[in-house]
C-alpha cells in the first residue's frame, strides 16, 4: 500500500513538473526586428531619446515567436557581456540603445527576454547577437527600399509597397510595424521592419499577418521633417 502511494505521489510530481515547464523555450519562427531611429525617438508614448537619432535603421532585437501571436516563455543563462566582446565595435554601431545610450541594458534585455529561448539548441550568446548583425548587414533596408523609390521623405506609402520591395531581395514577405509621431498623432509612421526566419534560422519565411503593427498606409519621416513639424 505504501509503495502504491509513493508511486502515485511521484506521478503527481512528474505531472506538475511537466505542466510547469511545458512550452518553455518553444517557438515557431524568428523575427529580426530592425527599427527606424527617427520613429523610435518621435514615438507618441515615449520620445525622450538621449540625443538626436540618425536617419538610419538599427537593430532592435531577435525575437523567437509563436504563430498565434503570443510570446514564448524563455529561460536560460544570464547575459554575459564577455560573450559578445568579439563583436565590438560593430555591435555598438548597428545595435545601439538609441533611447538612453545604455547599450548594455538593451543587449541584456534582449538576451534575457528573447535570446535565452534559443540557447539550448540553436544559439549561444555570441551567435545570437552575430546572427542579428549578419542579417542587418546582408539586408540593407535603406538601400533595398530606395531601389523601389521608397524613401524617408514624409510621403505616404502602403504595406504592399514595402512587402514587394523587400520580397524582391529576400523572397519572403516581411512585417511592418508603425507608431504615431508625437508631433502629428493623426497618421501612423513607419517604425520597424521585421524579417522572419524559420525556427532554426536557416531560411527566410513569410512573416505572419499578426506580426504587422501597421494600417495599410503610413508615412515614412526623416528626422529633420519630424523636427521641423513642431516649429
Amino acid at each position: 500500500m505504501v509503495k502504491k502511494e509513493i508511486v502515485m505521489i511521484l506521478s503527481c510530481m512528474l505531472v506538475m513538473i511537466v505542466s510547469c515547464c511545458e512550452g518553455v523555450n518553444q517557438f515557431d519562427y524568428m523575427q529580426v526586428v530592425i527599427q527606424w531611429q527617427p520613429a523610435t525617438c518621435s514615438d507618441w508614448y515615449n520620445h525622450n531619446c538621449f540625443r538626436a537619432p540618425d536617419d538610419r535603421f538599427s537593430i532592435h532585437g531577435v525575437w523567437p515567436s509563436l504563430y498565434n501571436g503570443g510570446q514564448p516563455v524563455c529561460s536560460g543563462s544570464p547575459f554575459d557581456v564577455n560573450q559578445i566582446s568579439i563583436l565590438q565595435p560593430g555591435i555598438s554601431e548597428i545595435w545601439p540603445n538609441i533611447a538612453t545610450g545604455d547599450n548594455l541594458w538593451l543587449w541584456r534585455h534582449e538576451w534575457d527576454v528573447h535570446g535565452t529561448c534559443t540557447e539550448a539548441f540553436l544559439f549561444d550568446q555570441t551567435r545570437y547577437f552575430s546572427f542579428a548583425m549578419d542579417t542587418y548587414i546582408e539586408n540593407n533596408l535603406l538601400f533595398i527600399l530606395g531601389n523601389s523609390q521608397i524613401t524617408p521623405n514624409g510621403r505616404l506609402y502602403s504595406r504592399d509597397q514595402v512587402y514587394t520591395a523587400i520580397k524582391a531581395k529576400t523572397g519572403k514577405k516581411p512585417a511592418v510595424r508603425c507608431n504615431y509621431n508625437y508631433r502629428d498623432g493623426s497618421v501612423q509612421q513607419l517604425h520597424e521592419i521585421t524579417l522572419c526566419y524559420n525556427w532554426n534560422a536557416t531560411a527566410f519565411v513569410d512573416c505572419p499577418l499578426n506580426a504587422n503593427k501597421c494600417d495599410n498606409n503610413f508615412v515614412w519621416y526623416p528626422w529633420f521633417t519630424t523636427k521641423a513639424s513642431s516649429i
